[in-house]
């Protein structure tokens, strides 16, 4: 059983339809359809819906203002709104010969069965939903189907198969929800790299503020996103009255000035990037042992920036053109981008600290919170930061959701040199987690700067931990092999023992492929759940 397209050249004249209205725009699309089958090879693929038939005669739609005319051949049947799918046999000179591939939706008896006896048309989109739903393992039952079947229709501009799967997992359709769960499956999810662009996102909406000349809006809301950073039960310094530099919050009085930075721990500018935004500070009116304490060094970046916002808060600023000048300078921006950096990704040792990962989250949580109410009380509409923020906060929340039914959470990392971004996902068994017994296996995803994707599968059964690594780059396989020496000596501490093995990976591992896989069977295991939102 065969179609065969008969298609003229895009000059030649197609033989009407009968009953289909002859126009410039169907000539078109004819036109548009013929080179879009012309430009693919054969044993390719097409698919399209039907738009009408007339006996043997029928009208494909195969994209955006692409149409093929056809006539079925054998007992092939075809039906105005069904998908096809075919391959192509030939498409040389004027004739296009297509075979219907086993893909067709109408191939499936179940599908017109289940639509029929729920009373609903078949179509190229309730065909698409009820297969959705078989290959996700949702019932396909009367009462399912018109849920579904309204669910689809609420969310015409949703892909089918996104609503079959969020409604699988028990996640709220709502656009938000929506737009987080395809950027996961498409792993443009990365939070740590929506971090990275607040600081930027920051520097933009500032100059929209201050666009108009107003300096005085601008510092005030230089002054609350600071506020924000700040930390009340941290450390600070104020100046004495005898010209000492003091701690706030100590008991012992004024300390030098060499003891503010904690030892060993380095500046985060240089020693020129300091000086400048020490000279530019200081021409603006604060305080000489501030900025002498932070041109020597001796000042953490997040006390420079308590500094800063303590001066605007008490209205210190005497010059506030130069203390513009130095918030737009590069010294201040490396200085605020890093403070974010520290507080809102984890250095890689700190991961293995008990609840670090949960007190990260609360963290970015509260503070994302107190952002998203600073912007909306500058009332500038929707800016760089705004929109960034609002990613973060609905990432966190959508992470939380999943968490509802995955043991799953992304781990931002501050690596030297560059971030990373990295996601841990548990394959949870129920069982034995029921019975505290049995083994457990859990995938680490990490996007490296120099190694590249790197996949780490780990399963653990007793004392006895099997690896696999998994690198598209044989050099980089290479690199870990020659050092897991020094990971097994550390489990072998802890009492451990470990497998390794070494694997050369052709893709990425999309994570949410991984809990889709292991999801239709999982039920919800709040116990075990990260709350990304504690």
């Amino acid at each position: 059983m065969k179609l065969s397209s008969y298609i003229g050249q895009v000059n030649q004249n197609y033989e009407q339809p009968s009953g289909v209205e002859n126009s410039p725009a169907l000539e078109q699309g004819l036109r548009n359809g013929m080179d879009a089958v012309l430009g693919k090879l054969p044993g390719q693929a097409v698919s399209g819906e039907v738009l009408y038939r007339n006996g043997n005669d029928i009208l494909l739609s195969i994209g955006k203002n692409q149409l093929l005319q056809a006539k079925l051949e054998g007992n092939m049947q075809a039906m105005p709104g069904q998908l096809l799918a075919f391959q192509i046999k030939n498409n040389s000179g004027s004739k296009v010969v297509l075979s219907p591939l086993f893909e067709n939706l109408s191939s499936d008896p179940n599908v017109s069965k289940a639509l029929q006896a729920a009373g609903l048309p078949e179509n190229s989109i309730t065909a698409g939903m009820v297969k959705a739903m078989m290959q996700e393992g949702l019932p396909i039952d009367r009462q399912s189907l018109y849920q579904m079947n309204r669910l689809v229709n609420n969310n015409p501009f949703v892909n089918v198969q996104t609503l079959v799967q969020m409604q699988r997992l028990s996640i709220p359709i709502t656009a938000e929800n929506v737009f987080q769960f395809e950027a996961y499956k498409n792993c443009q999810h990365q939070i740590g790299e929506s971090l990275s662009d607040i600081a930027d996102a920051f520097s933009q909406t500032f100059k929209e503020i201050t666009g108009s000349g107003n300096l005085q809006e601008g510092l005030s809301f230089y002054k609350n996103i600071l506020g924000v950073l700040s930390d009340n039960s941290g450390e600070s310094i104020r100046q004495t009255e005898d010209g000492t530099v003091q701690l706030k919050g100590e008991n012992t009085g004024a300390v030098s000035k060499d003891a503010l930075l904690p030892e060993g721990e380095q500046a985060v500018l240089s020693k020129e990037e300091l000086s400048e935004l020490a000279k530019q500070l200081r021409q603006s009116g604060m305080s000489g042992q501030i900025t002498d304490a932070i041109a020597n060094g001796k000042l953490g970046g997040k006390e420079i920036l308590n500094e800063i916002e303590k001066a605007l808060s008490d209205e210190l600023i005497q010059d506030r053109e130069v203390f513009f000048e130095a918030l737009e300078g590069k010294a201040f921006k490396s200085l605020l981008k890093n403070e974010m950096g520290r507080q809102w990704m984890l250095q890689p040792e700190e991961v293995a600290k008990e609840h670090s990962v949960d007190k990260l989250y609360e963290r970015l949580n509260t503070q994302m919170n107190r952002l998203s109410q600073v912007l909306s009380q500058a009332s500038k509409g929707e800016t760089p930061l705004s929109k960034v923020v609002s990613n973060v906060s609905s990432n966190i929340d959508f992470m939380n959701q999943l968490n509802q039914m995955f043991t799953y959470v992304q781990i931002p990392l501050k690596m030297q040199g560059k971030n990373a971004n990295s996601e841990l996902f548990v394959y949870t068994n129920k069982k034995s987690l029921a019975q505290k017994d049995g083994s457990v296996s859990a995938l680490l995803h990490l996007d490296m700067e120099n190694l590249g994707s790197v996949d780490v599968h780990v399963s653990l059964t007793n004392q006895k931990v099997s690896t696999k690594f998994y690198l598209a780059d044989d050099s980089a396989l290479d690199l870990i092999a020659q050092n897991i020496d020094v990971l097994n000596e550390r489990l072998e501490k802890r009492g451990y023992s470990m497998n390794a093995e070494f694997i050369n990976k052709d893709e990425n591992t999309n994570v949410m492929e991984e809990m889709l896989k292991q999801g239709k069977n999982i039920s919800v295991l709040s116990g075990y759940s990260f709350d990304a939102r504690a």
